[in-house]
């Protein structure tokens, strides 16, 4: 027996200190510059991947393309599924348990007992023992309230996921129409750099000429320079607004993509009252609030279950090689019961800390609500305003453009000067970025609506996550 000791002693000694050699033994630097190595070529592979087939990305391309690689996502659906488990292993509470134990004793001298001069063995040198232990519950309500805290668990987890793609959704469209409102008024930039060279030009030859004085020849140049220097002013920005739209995606930030010029969004056309309604009914923040009360009603449960008793029935079933064993096989059954019957009050006390914590989560929700519908309000607000927004950028580029022309061919005929040539053609530029930012407006305006209502469509077609 004793030498049976210091060989588990040995093995244990020799156990731990492979594990603290293992520890010892990380090297920080080369952990780093593997994990480096290995993500620049997944994402890459990845990026290059989802974008091969793809000339042109639309809005539904985007969301789509969000919806299966976008990280805060996939965390949420792992901490769905780790939620299932959770409530599967709740469940388990209520199968019998089943354990089965296996023992080998062995003496280096057999036991034996003293009678007088002589001895009496008591077991054989070596014994193995088997041993079947079957328990389950037979009486203990807390196993049934922590079950349905489990299932309104997995349900705010399958909600929390929904509502991830939901802000996911609104912000790849904040930005899939930022990186179109840009890219717009890159191409109005080219037009206005390749207009303003022209005219650089030729009022240059004019001034050669003697047509025109210095000052004027040299507005048109200035002109011309502010021109190029907005025009990559915005290719920064749009570059940096790609790799915003892509970092989102869950595609690498490098990466080059083109956009579609689309406007897909219909403005919802029910009046306050039915919006504010509908939120209230579908949202998923005030879904999960429903259910957080629900969790909470049961812990005021589980607290008063703390003042019950517990029953627990079990039934051994145990098997010995020892031949001075006069029934090797026996079974042994029993019934436990236990009850608090005083702890120091704590569980009073959980009691009425369950009560306000129940409370709370009413409060909570109530807040919630208010909170909700402030956001409709404030989103139905900003989308009036963003469709006169609109009527009136139209209306402004409509006026500015019969101005340019007018003037343009006043200029042709020597009737104004360069000076107010140059400020009509500005003012009908910006006339028309004021256009492009509207219509873009207006659709960012229309999905923040849609997504306040909880309405965002997450319905497009998914390919199956690698996770």
């Amino acid at each position: 027996m004793i030498h049976r000791a210091i060989k588990i002693l040995t093995f244990s000694f020799v156990l731990c200190a492979l594990i603290l050699g293992g520890c010892g033994n990380f090297d920080a630097d080369a952990v780093r510059r593997e994990h480096v190595e290995i993500y620049r070529r997944t994402i890459s592979e990845k990026t290059e991947k989802v974008l091969s087939d793809s000339n042109s990305l639309s809005l539904d391309d985007c969301i789509q393309i969000a919806l299966q690689h976008n990280l805060r996502i996939r965390t949420s659906e792992i901490q769905k599924r780790i939620a299932q488990l959770e409530k599967k292993v709740a469940f388990s509470y209520f199968l019998p348990s089943v354990n089965l134990n296996y023992g080998y004793t062995k003496w280096d001298r057999q036991p034996k007992v003293k009678f007088g001069s002589d001895a009496a063995a008591m077991h054989d040198k070596s014994v193995r023992d088997i041993t079947w232990q079957i328990q389950m519950s037979i009486f203990d309500p807390s196993t049934w309230f922590m079950y349905s805290m489990h299932q309104r668990g997995e349900e705010i987890a399958e909600l929390v996921t929904e509502y991830t793609k939901q802000m996911t959704v609104l912000e790849i469209t904040v930005m899939y129409f930022h990186c179109l409102g840009l890219q717009e008024i890159e191409k109005a930039l080219t037009s206005q750099v390749t207009a303003a060279t022209a005219l650089e030009k030729q009022l240059r030859a004019f001034y050669e000429e003697g047509l025109v004085s210095k000052w004027q020849a040299e507005q048109s140049e200035v002109m011309a320079v502010s021109r190029r220097t907005d025009l990559h002013r915005t290719q920064y920005a749009l570059s940096h607004a790609k790799a915003d739209l892509l970092t989102t995606m869950g595609l690498s930030p490098l990466a080059d993509i083109s956009l579609e010029v689309q406007t897909p969004l219909n403005e919802p056309g029910e009046p306050l009252e039915e919006l504010i309604a509908g939120a209230l009914i579908v949202h998923p923040q005030l879904k999960i609030a429903d259910r957080e009360i629900a969790i909470e009603k049961e812990k005021v449960k589980v607290a008063i279950a703390g003042f019950l008793p517990n029953l627990i029935g079990f039934a051994n079933r145990t098997h010995s090689s020892d031949s001075f064993m006069l029934y090797p096989d026996y079974w042994t059954v029993g019934l436990a019961g236990t009850i608090s019957l005083f702890n120091g009050f704590a569980n009073v006390n959980e009691y009425k800390a369950a009560k306000e914590h129940q409370k709370e989560a009413f409060i909570q929700r109530e807040e919630a609500t208010m909170t909700l519908i402030l956001e409709v309000v404030k989103a139905h607000l900003n989308l009036k305003n963003a469709r006169e927004e609109m009527i009136l950028a139209r209306k402004a580029f409509g006026m500015s453009s019969k101005h340019f022309a007018e003037i343009q061919q006043q200029w042709q005929e020597g009737l104004v000067d360069s000076a107010e040539m140059l400020s009509v053609l500005a003012e009908k530029d910006r006339a028309q970025m004021g256009l492009m930012n509207a219509r873009f407006q207006l659709q960012v305006t229309t999905a923040t609506l849609l997504n306040v209502m909880g309405k965002t469509n997450i319905e497009i077609k998914e390919q199956e996550n690698e996770i």
